[in-house]
């Protein structure tokens, strides 16, 4: 019974890569919009019911090819003892400003993908930030939880990468990067005076 189960989890994940492969391959042939899930399930061969059982619609799929797209550049750009340090903090600002900037810079999001990408890339990034806090056992400034810092933390840093991107600045990545940390790290408590 064990075997049997073990069997339906590598056919289940077989199919799962073969729809996400299909998927990346008609996204380069024929786009986002021109492509129908009749179009990714017969280039991987698999039941339309197959895809129904892994994704509720081509738009899932999208935001899971970028989201798998987006942890892939972060495990070859961050080690993989990565935590909450300034170092890593680093790291992790610059390839996001980097990757958003590549993806805005090659195309011109359509209405409906826009909010996908926003809620694939700041979701992982949330995450991410999460179990970076959680492991240090932040709960702070003032009682706050981690997953509400890891949650303003990434829409800070989306946020700027999206406005940075777009090009209204001419300031390198570098620079970028260091605004963003100085955000991040020290917020506008230099700005606050003790007579407020």
């Amino acid at each position: 019974m064990a075997t049997e189960g073990r069997e339906a989890d590598r056919r289940s994940r077989r199919s799962r890569e073969l729809l996400k492969r299909s998927f990346a391959e008609l996204m380069r042939e024929k786009g986002f919009t021109a492509m129908t899930i009749k179009d990714i399930t017969d280039r991987a061969d698999v039941h339309r019911g197959t895809f129904y059982a892994h994704f509720p619609d081509k738009f899932a799929l999208l935001e899971q090819s970028i989201r798998d797209k987006f942890r892939f550049l972060l495990e070859g750009r961050l080690p993989a003892d990565a935590g909450f340090n300034p170092e890593h903090l680093r790291l992790l600002v610059r390839t996001v400003l980097e990757h958003v900037r590549s993806l805005y810079g090659r195309c011109n999001p359509v209405d409906t993908v826009d909010p996908l990408f926003e809620r694939a890339i700041r979701g992982e990034l949330a995450g991410l930030l999460k179990d970076w806090l959680a492991r240090i056992g932040a709960e702070q400034p003032a009682g706050v939880p981690a997953d509400t810092m890891a949650l303003m933390m990434s829409w800070a840093i989306f946020g700027a990468a999206v406005e940075w991107s777009r090009g209204r600045d001419a300031i390198g990545v570098d620079d970028m990067t260091d605004r963003v940390l100085a955000v991040l790290t020290d917020g506008a408590r230099g700005l606050l005076s003790d007579g407020g």
